[in-house]
């Protein structure tokens, strides 16, 4: 597993607020009103973050997984490795996209 330091840089701290799941997206709303959209195959796999704050986010083959700064974490099945996250800010700029 390798952490990915882009996401990680982009979204450590945040506080999750919302975990919203449809056929093939995930999407987290964080406290600041920023978003992740995460593109799934098969759905989310594992969510034990809760309402908790990031600490990182790490990649292994097609799976990524989020951990809370308690331990706690959740993994996904990514749709397509490499171009199945963005996170987009309060005003729905951009902030990583990967």
């Amino acid at each position: 597993m390798q952490i990915n330091e882009g996401l990680t840089r982009v979204i450590r701290g945040r506080t999750i607020e919302l975990v919203s799941k449809e056929e093939a997206l995930v999407l987290i709303v964080f406290h600041d009103h920023s978003t992740m959209e995460v593109k799934v195959a098969g759905g989310l796999t594992v969510n034990m973050l809760g309402e908790g704050k990031i600490e990182s986010a790490s990649e292994d083959g097609a799976e990524l997984f989020l951990v809370g700064k308690d331990g706690r974490t959740a993994i996904f099945r990514l749709a397509e490795p490499g171009s199945s996250v963005t996170v987009k800010n309060k005003e729905d700029q951009v902030e990583y996209a990967g």
